[in-house]
């Protein structure tokens, strides 16, 4: 059953605080964390999990070296500079720094 262990909780490493295995297992709605092998070997018997439960597409996509950091850089610029001249978000629903009023304390 794929939901045996999503009540199982750790720290997350990258995010800095709890979460549950639920969480770890469907990060973007159908894939796993990538670094779902490091945080839960320990506790349980991920790789079995992961190999019965996912299909080898998405194994393949989580056991794949992450792009460098100045490509990902790159990658996100290039689709920044796309989105400006397709007209990108319209002005009135970005948010300015100005705009927000902190709470009262």
């Amino acid at each position: 059953m794929i939901t045996q262990y999503d009540h199982l909780e750790i720290r997350c490493p990258m995010l800095g605080h709890p979460l549950k295995f639920f969480y770890c297992r469907t990060t973007d709605g159908n894939t796993p964390c990538r670094r779902i092998f490091n945080c839960w070997y320990q506790r349980i018997a991920v790789q079995d999990f992961v190999y019965d439960h996912f299909p080898q597409e998405i194994i393949a996509t989580i056991t794949a070296p992450p792009k460098p950091k100045m490509l990902s850089l790159v990658e996100l610029i290039q689709k920044a500079q796309q989105s400006k001249k397709n007209g990108g978000i319209p002005q009135k629903d970005v948010m300015l720094s100005s705009d927000v009023t902190p709470p009262d304390s």
